[in-house]
């Protein structure tokens, strides 16, 4: 397993910083003695050790300073739900390579040649086989949200092709877990929305049978896999599945966060089987089953939290917060 240790006296930008994921990458960071510059559309809260800037980053004149001086660019930002890209897909395009373009721009004009992590999707790979899915895999998106993501990493390819840059985009699968941040977007976070549920008392709603494959990665196992892609030497252009390597199906899942609030509150948590909504997209009956041996490898990287582990962390959080 890489362990990088200490990354003070590097500097890293987040963009996308008071979301989900953003949340818990910076504090990661700073625990790690690294210089850190939040970005984000909003107003962010003061946090000891990072830089906060408010910035619309699909403006050009906001990367030059940006990136001045700057090691590593984590690009979190951006549209997170299908269900509003299928609705605006114009919007979605803009947002998704707009500030890409403006980065690989001023980091020409820098002559830097920084160090890009890209949070990109395992649902690029479109409706896949009950079979390993690697890197190998042509991408074959049945939306929009993943089509933009996979249009945002051949821009990366590209500009690290070129010279410019140096690429890495994480293709993650259903992260989960606690974080201080949340998303943005009501189609994520499900297993933190049924664990507050659960803790709760509330039954848990099923769509369909559920017997739909999933693999759920744990939220500091993929902290992780992106400082590694950020501060290990000897990347170059690289494509990798971030998930835990192991698919459980969806149904399975539910009843873990049943049994686990159960034994938790002493509370029955009843799971009630109902019919998909009208207008669910395609995407959503897709079976995934990811092989993870490149990043193994590569970035020496490996989840360490299994499902029923990380299931308890976010109970426990949730009653912890509620």
């Amino acid at each position: 397993m890489n362990s990088l240790g200490s990354l003070k006296g590097q500097k890293a930008v987040v963009t996308g910083a008071s979301g989900y994921l953003g949340t818990a990458l910076v504090r990661a960071l700073i625990d790690r003695s690294c210089s850190v510059i939040r970005v984000s559309r909003g107003e962010l809260s003061s946090e000891s050790g990072a830089i906060a800037i408010k910035a619309d980053i699909t403006r050009p004149e906001v990367w030059s300073n940006i990136i001045k001086d700057v090691d590593v660019v984590y690009h979190l930002a951006g549209n997170t739900s299908v269900y509003e890209a299928e609705i605006n897909p114009g919007n979605s395009l803009e947002y998704s390579l707009q500030p890409l373009c403006h980065l690989i721009m001023a980091a020409n004009s820098h002559k830097s040649k920084l160090r890009l992590v890209f949070a990109s999707t395992a649902t690029v790979y479109g409706l896949t086989p009950c079979a390993p899915i690697n890197e190998n895999t042509i991408p074959k998106p049945v939306t929009y949200y993943d089509l933009h993501k996979l249009f945002a990493e051949q821009q990366i390819a590209l500009a690290s092709q070129q010279g410019i840059i140096e690429g890495i985009s994480l293709r993650l699968s259903n992260v989960y877990g606690p974080s201080e941040g949340v998303s943005s977007s009501s189609d994520r976070g499900i297993v933190s929305k049924l664990a507050k549920m659960a803790m709760h008392g509330s039954d848990l709603l099923i769509y369909g049978d559920g017997n739909y494959l999933r693999d759920y990665v744990y939220i500091d196992d993929v902290i992780s896999a992106f400082i590694i892609a950020g501060f290990k030497k000897d990347l170059v252009s690289e494509v990798f599945n971030i998930s835990s390597g192991v698919s459980v199906d969806i149904k399975q899942m539910f009843s873990m966060i049943s049994l686990k609030a159960s034994e938790l509150t002493g509370k029955s948590i009843n799971i009630r089987h109902v019919s998909w909504p009208e207008g669910v997209s395609d995407i959503e009956f897709r079976n995934y089953m990811a092989d993870i041996k490149k990043a193994r490898t590569k970035l020496e990287w490996r989840p360490k939290i299994l499902l029923d582990k990380g299931i308890l962390n976010t109970l426990r959080k949730v009653s912890v917060l509620s």
